[in-house]
């Protein structure tokens, strides 16, 4: 893949979202000897109104929910 020099702009988050990945460069991936290029400048979630208890723990529960899965992606390889 080629090189590529430009430097990459500020991240888009500010630090008040509930949820905030900022990735202002594009990703290189090979996927089944494919190069691809994945452009994702930011994910945000964030709400216009203040939450409850019970909606703050909904979300905490679904994040917890995601990042497990996202932590446990390779856990279903046999080992040889």
């Amino acid at each position: 893949m080629g090189n590529n020099m430009n430097t990459c702009p500020d991240s888009c988050c500010t630090g008040d979202e509930i949820l905030c990945i900022g990735i202002p460069c594009p990703i290189d991936i090979v996927l089944l000897g494919i190069e691809l290029q994945v452009e994702l400048p930011c994910v945000r979630i964030s709400s216009p109104e203040d939450l409850t208890e019970d909606q703050v723990q909904q979300l905490v529960g679904v994040l917890q929910g995601i990042l497990s899965a996202i932590a446990n992606l390779g856990a279903g390889e046999s080992e040889e």
